[in-house]
């Protein structure tokens, strides 16, 4: 294997890895008896098994810039991936598995064109010895995504996603998997968020129930161990946060492997008995979970989790996949390389606060809708902007959600603010972008009492009794918090919508305003 360096130390590590943000605020597991750097009584005789892991790949099949990975050269890309595959499976050829814990193709035009074909053919390569299905892998709808499963060469477990007509779990997928590493037994059981029905149209998911999760596992816990399973593995694309309550809940899981949330797990977490670790996502990272055994009862005795970052600049590709991709990104092209605006400068978008991709999206929703205000997830938007001439390609990694919806709502001033409320709480992953009203909050306030001030586009405070029609992108109106809104309707396709506005507005300047304001006592 032609390899220049690979940099496998963990990223907290080396100079441009060290100020990598995590997405949770969860601190990094701490040394002790059964953790990071303990050694087993008889070290010699220990099994040693690698997890090599991944998640929400959303078709990021091509490098990427993220500067706090590397201010010097762009990462991800399932070519190079594959490369550092391969090197850390040469340490323990007969000792490692390989797992991807779901949401595959959605988000990147390539795949969207290819439907899906060019993570397949590309994953393909790579041989998982498990997939686990995301929320987004049904985006497509139900037919697409079993031509998905049929096209893997690689088992896809689903315990929890069930036909409704017979019991059976989805097209084409197992609820396990069993995999005999080293004489150690191993279950690995797969799971996918049940919140799905509530981003996906119930059209695209007829006939398909999803279980709670804990539910589940109680459920085939009994089966795998009478099968004679050593270790249980749990692939789950329930996110950080359930996969946490899970391990609280569900006693007998050693391993969590997870996915959804998109959370940076450098040294893993342990929850009880079980080791939790994730991988970010885009093939920023590769997860190594390295494992050790006790021969004699097969218990884990020790373990170490770390991330390896894809920096293209230290890895040679895999020729193979090179070939495999080629193709397909060549016939993606000329639609990519469409014009569709132009930048100033460089465009920004965030999750925590309104950045000024974030308020061009929510503000394209409102001035399509008629609404009286607008109100959108901060977690719509995927990418920033560079400045200069602004492509198909490049607006799409901005906003890839082709199937998200826009639609408008009836409710009152008061669940608007509950809403919001609810998005500054501690551990929320992304605030909500308000258009045709603003707000103040200060975050060192009791949760539920954060907003300082909320007040409309004349200047009037917003009226907790009034109704107000809201518009909305359809994640956010089939969640928890408008449960109970009046009059749903269903506008269009927000990627169109957002499109259409970014190109009539055209060019942009990197200035967003005061409509979501920080302030501390």
């Amino acid at each position: 294997m032609d390899i220049k360096r690979i940099k496998s130390q963990q990223i907290r590590i080396g100079p441009n890895a060290k100020n990598i943000a995590k997405n949770d605020p969860e601190p990094a597991l701490p040394a002790d008896s059964v953790s990071i750097g303990k050694k087993p009584a008889h070290e010699k005789e220990a099994i040693k098994i690698n997890i090599l892991h991944l998640n929400d790949v959303h078709g990021a099949v091509e490098p990427m810039e993220d500067l706090k990975i590397s201010e010097d050269s762009p990462v991800g890309g399932v070519a190079y991936m594959k490369t550092v595959i391969d090197s850390e499976k040469e340490k323990n050829s007969d000792g490692t598995l390989t797992l991807n814990a779901g949401d595959l193709a959605e988000g990147t035009m390539v795949s969207y064109v290819t439907r899906g074909k060019i993570v397949t053919d590309a994953f393909n390569r790579i041989k998982f010895d498990a997939i686990a299905l995301g929320n987004h892998d049904f985006e497509w709808g139900r037919e697409e995504l079993k031509t998905i499963v049929q096209d893997l060469n690689s088992p896809v477990v689903a315990a929890n996603v069930v036909r409704t007509d017979n019991g059976n779990v989805f097209d084409g997928a197992k609820p396990y998997v069993m995999k005999n590493v080293k004489g150690v037994n191993i279950a690995i059981i797969g799971l996918d968020t049940p919140d799905t029905v509530r981003y996906v149209d119930k059209e695209k998911l007829e006939g398909i129930r999803f279980d709670d999760g804990a539910a589940t596992v109680k459920k085939y816990l009994p089966e795998v161990k009478e099968k004679g399973a050593d270790m249980v593995i749990v692939l789950s694309h329930l996110g950080f946060k359930a996969d946490k309550e899970l391990a609280q809940k569900v006693k007998g899981i050693d391993v969590i492997v997870g996915g959804h949330s998109h959370t940076e797990l450098p040294e893993g977490h342990r929850e009880g008995n079980t080791i939790i670790v994730q991988a970010g996502s885009q093939s920023r990272f590769l997860g190594n979970l390295e494992l050790e055994l006790d021969p004699a009862s097969k218990k884990i005795t020790g373990h170490n989790a770390k991330l390896i970052p894809i920096i293209v600049k230290d890895i040679e590709p895999d020729p193979e996949i090179l070939d495999i991709i080629t193709p397909y990104l060549m016939m993606a092209d000329k639609k990519g390389a469409e014009v569709m605006g132009r930048a100033g400068e460089d465009l920004h978008y965030a999750y925590k606060e309104a950045a000024k991709l974030n308020q061009i999206f929510t503000d394209s929703l409102f001035k399509a809708s008629g609404a009286d205000i607008g109100l959108c997830s901060a977690k719509m938007l995927r990418g920033n902007i560079k400045k200069g001439d602004v492509t198909y390609k490049s607006l799409y990694g901005a906003f890839p959600l082709t199937e998200e919806n826009l639609c408008t709502v009836r409710t009152t001033g008061q669940q608007v603010i509950t809403e919001i409320e609810n998005r500054l709480k501690d551990g929320s992953r992304g605030i909500r972008i308000p258009a045709g009203f603003k707000y103040k909050y200060d975050p060192s306030r009791p949760e539920g009492k954060r907003v300082t001030s909320i007040t409309t586009a004349d200047g009037k405070p917003l009226d907790p009794d009034k109704e107000y029609t809201v518009a909305m992108n359809t994640s956010v109106a089939n969640g928890k918090g408008f449960a109970d809104a009046k009059d749903k309707k269903e506008i269009g396709k927000c990627q169109k919508v957002f499109f259409d506005y970014f190109q009539k507005g055209s060019p942009w300047q990197d200035d967003s305003d005061d409509r979501v304001t920080v302030q501390r006592a």
